[in-house]
């Protein structure tokens, strides 16, 4: 029996919509989309022959728009997901989230709620039927009212616009209805599913977190209501006052009430109770590194209720009961309603954390980096966990797992990298120079030889102090007395642009201003992320950036050794004409302005890329980057606007990616499946938390600390340059205080926000997206670490335009992923159309098929075919300017500094790497991650989108 897939009422494309999804005209072709499928009493039936026919009738057999028709085939998909979903005995119903990363729910609940996000039973107003119905009355309304017509003239405009439904006004209306819900652009089952499982709302949702309650002096009253209503006829005397709370608190709702004012005023840690046994290990700074901790209690199971007293309880939340336990006595409905009423929040904010008997809060400082001497007991927590909580509150930023799966492909295709750099700038050398690197990459063009001798040794003294203080890896080890900032999760070399040492060189102290060498430097941030296929004419990366950058990230990453050359004349730094000047303001250099010198122009020579270099094996080329600093991730070279320091961003958690699994990555696999609920909860928190917390704090938060054997204590003292005395890191005080904020995620919540995601580099960049979207204002931008947005990158690549973008066929391959097919697309049309019988064209179905492959195959290899072509391109034109500066320049001194050489790069260097490893790696099924052999880069080929033929086509 051939399955079919019935559609609500009637379709057509003969709408005026202004814009629609499937993004489709009123030609011809259009014309047959509704006439194919739809049948005479206005219901619709697609079957595989109607979908043939179709194709085969508008496309023709080898197709002549396949992007076309395939963003038209995906609107009339996810209407037979909703359909399928909307069964009984579905094929979702099995699936088990435990096994798949990439499910929300299980099978079962997933096709429930499609099902209803659907409507077609319920045609509930919030449903796409129940939506695209009050369209169609809306519609019927406006015609009847601008026409001043009747019912009549309305079903003959309906029969104009669908004249082969010969049924009644109802199967007319629904013929509308039907095309609305496939052309719309916000309501067609397309942009619904998108909506549900991808990225088509404003922002990406986690639409599955946990309620929280915003803790002010409103919700603890009415926590304080609450208590009484339930817990009025508590005795509290001095018998009773040493029992536990459960011991007259029997039942749950009475517990309930109390554990949400514990929560509110500060958790379990701020109820000390001497008879409980784990308290004092909770608490003790040398076990946490703070001296109060924030616990929450979760559940009336928690031991804590086991040994808390009404004395305990009372004298957390009152503080006249405190002060005078004896004086009160009565029931709690009694007490409330006496003179000496202690259940106001009047009582409770006069508990001040400075108080003797209080000690426990000393150092603790609260979510807006307020300490323990200005707080009261409502002052400890911004937000608390609310007990039996549904799971409902959007938490924008924070993953499902169908949009992970997106990102997942996004960044192992892409394989997406954040930099930061700082430049020795030309403009800022020389304002009125105008360096040619294409012409010259020489020592010449870093000097200004109008400056004076002192000028010139501040130049370079505080170049070679820069140097070694910010860029060498030696620079954790240069400098006595400065704290490093690895303990805040920033290197030294970027808290020169972001944190809180913005445009100061802290640990050159005094000496910044008096070498001015700052004045040199120019922070760039960068906003973009560079990707594979990053296109080097938009601006913010260019050719010798970008595949500098990857070729250190799919290489062993060892620093390299500078020239060590101290000889210098006219012929080894260019400075022709003008060499016997410079080399007088030379003899009375400072032993720093020498060794800045010589490290200058060595670093210039050997990043000029030129024909004859002295620092490369025998046989090699020489790259037109170094590595400086192969720990932090950190190399130089030349570009159009000066020499750049590069930075590559949260380069040690690419690192950790080296290994199969990161330790970190490994942890949270193993609490994922063991405690997944319970991670939704500690992630719905800590996402609360965040959104109260100062705004100055939370890129610290977001980000994870480095490794490193100094941390934040006092470095050892060298010899050279140890005579500078360093200036005041301000990090190390935000960061003393987020150490001290007493949260049970400690200082660092990378690892709890998107838990799910298991690479820790791709966590990095979604996290500090989740940063962004708390930091909106022009003002509290500027605490941001990071400005790239990962999610709006991955947001554009799902485009179903003329040109489709990489995850175009995101729900295609979606479907493949949670159904299991594993990349047999005629497995999966098979679970939603016929693929043989009666009626079927068995070659046409595996020709349609072909072409969703086709398209896939070229989407998949699109980024590295671009890097690839890219490279090549750009070596070449390296090699023409070389030949075209060679016959130009006619002395042998200025031809030797014309750059000669590019970097050309395999990529399977690249595709061999575990830095942009994720799921999709390890389960062996992502069709977005698509393998090509190198015959298709080395012939200079490329794969037509209509036909794969053998070798390609030329």
């Amino acid at each position: 029996m051939k399955k079919l897939l019935s559609l609500i009422g009637a379709f057509t494309l003969t709408a005026s919509a202004t814009s629609v999804l499937i993004s489709c005209s009123n030609d011809k072709d259009d014309d047959k989309y509704g006439n194919i499928f739809i049948n005479d009493d206005g219901d619709f039936k697609i079957t595989t022959e109607d979908l043939l026919n179709w194709y085969n009738e508008t496309y023709g057999r080898l197709g002549k728009d396949p992007q076309k028709f395939l963003v038209q085939f995906y609107n009339i998909f996810a209407v037979a997901i909703y359909e399928e979903a909307s069964k009984d005995n579905n094929i979702f119903q099995d699936i088990s989230s435990e096994n798949n990363p990439y499910m929300n729910e299980d099978g079962k609940a997933f096709a429930e709620s499609l099902k209803t996000q659907y409507g077609k039973e319920s045609k509930a107003t919030n449903t796409i039927y129940g939506r695209a119905n009050t369209e169609m009355e809306r519609a019927r309304q406006e015609y009847l009212d601008n026409k001043k017509q009747g019912t009549k003239a309305w079903v003959k405009y309906l029969k104009g616009q669908f004249p082969w439904v010969t049924g009644d006004q109802t199967a007319l209306e629904n013929a509308w209805i039907s095309n609305y819900i496939l052309t719309d652009s916000t309501n067609s089952a397309y942009a619904n599913l998108s909506k549900a499982l991808g990225f088509g709302a404003t922002e990406s949702t986690w639409a599955k977190g946990y309620s929280t309650i915003e803790v002010n002096r409103t919700t603890i009253s009415n926590l304080l209501s609450v208590f009484l209503t339930q817990n009025g006829n508590v005795l509290i005397n001095n018998e009773t006052l040493d029992k536990t709370i459960k011991e007259q608190a029997t039942t749950e709702a009475q517990q309930v009430s109390i554990i949400n004012l514990v929560n509110a005023l500060g958790g379990k840690n701020a109820f000390k109770s001497s008879t409980y046994s784990n308290y004092e290990e909770i608490t003790d700074p040398e076990s946490t590194g703070t001296t109060f901790k924030i616990e929450f209690i979760e559940n009336t199971n928690d031991a804590f209720l086991d040994t808390l007293t009404w004395r305990t309880f009372l004298s957390g939340i009152s503080n006249i009961f405190a002060n005078s336990p004896s004086s009160i006595n009565g029931t709690i409905s009694q007490i409330s309603s006496s003179t000496n009423n202690i259940f106001k929040y009047s009582d409770v904010s006069s508990i001040k954390l400075n108080e003797d008997k209080n000690k426990i809060y000393e150092g603790f400082y609260n979510y807006n980096g307020r300490s323990s001497r200005e707080l009261d007991k409502t002052q400890i927590v911004s937000v608390a966990p609310v007990l039996n909580s549904s799971k409902d509150n959007q938490k924008n930023n924070i993953l499902s797992n169908s949009q992970k799966f997106l990102v997942d492909n996004y960044f192992e295709s892409k394989k997406p990298v954040a930099t930061s750099e700082i430049v020795l700038d030309f403009t800022k050398i020389n304002s009125t120079a105008t360096p040619d690197i294409n012409k010259e990459i020489s020592p010449a063009q870093f000097v200004n030889n109008a400056n004076t001798q002192t000028q010139l040794i501040n130049y370079f003294e505080g170049f070679y102090q820069f140097y070694n203080a910010y860029v060498s890896s030696e620079s954790a080890s240069s400098y006595a007395n400065a704290e490093t900032s690895t303990s805040t999760g920033l290197t030294d070399f970027e808290t020169f642009y972001r944190g809180s040492n913005k445009n100061n060189l802290w640990k050159l102290g005094q000496n910044q201003t008096d070498t001015g060498i700052i004045n040199f430097l120019t922070a760039k941030n960068n906003e973009k992320l560079l990707t594979l296929d990053y296109d080097t004419t938009a601006g913010t990366y260019s050719n010798v950036a970008k595949y500098s950058v990857y070729d250190f990230l799919s290489s062993d990453p060892k620093e390299d050794e500078i020239s060590g050359n101290t000889a210098w004349d006219a012929d080894t730094t260019n400075m022709i004409g003008e060499w016997a000047s410079f080399e007088g303001k030379m003899k009375d250099f400072s032993p720093d302005a020498t060794a800045g010198m010589n490290l200058l122009f060595n670093l210039v020579n050997d990043l000029g890329r030129h024909a004859e270099t002295t620092n490369t094996k025998e046989g090699e080329t020489a790259k037109p980057y170094k590595v400086l600093n192969a720990e932090d991730g950190i190399i130089a070279f030349i570009d159009t606007d000066g020499l750049h320091f590069m930075k590559i961003d949260g380069y040690s958690l690419l690192q950790n990616q080296d290994n199969e699994v990161s330790s970190e990555g490994e942890a949270l696999v193993a609490e994922q499946s063991e405690t997944s609920v319970d991670k939704d909860k500690q992630q719905s928190i800590a996402y609360d938390l965040l959104s109260k917390t100062n705004k100055e704090l939370i890129p610290y938060l977001l980000n994870p600390k480095l490794s490193s054997g100094t941390g934040s204590s006092k470095i050892n003292k060298v010899d050279d340059p140890a005579t500078i005395e360093p200036g005041i890191n301000n990090d190390i005080y935000r960061q003393n205080i987020i150490d001290n904020m007493g949260t049970e995620f400690g200082n660092d919540y990378s690892k709890i926000i998107n838990y799910s995601i298991t690479n820790d580099y791709e966590r990095f960049l979604v996290n500090n997206t989740v940063a962004k979207g708390f930091l909106t204002t022009d003002e509290d931008k500027t605490n941001l670490f990071y400005n790239f947005d990962i999610l709006a990158d991955a947001k554009a690549a799902t485009s179903t335009t003329e040109n489709f973008g990489l995850l175009s066929q995101w729900l295609w391959t979606y479907l493949d992923e949670i159904l299991g097919t594993k990349g047999d697309y005629t497995k999966l049309f098979g679970k939603f159309f016929e693929i043989e019988g009666e009626g079927v064209d068995t070659k046409a179905v595996y020709e349609l098929i072909n072409v969703i492959k086709t398209e896939q195959e070229t989407l998949s290899a699109a980024p590295l075919t671009s890097f690839t072509l890219g490279n090549n391109n750009w070596n070449q034109s390296v090699e023409d300017n070389y030949e075209k500066q060679y016959k130009d320049l006619k002395t042998e001194t200025a031809r030797s500094f014309i750059p000669k050489n590019g970097l050309e790069i395999s990529y399977s260097s690249i595709v061999q790497s575990k830095h942009w490893q994720t799921d999709l790696s390890k389960t062996k099924i992502s069709q977005l991650t698509y393998s090509i052999s190198d015959k298709w880069f080395n012939d200079e080929v490329i794969i037509n989108v209509l036909n794969k033929h053998e070798g390609g086509v030329k």
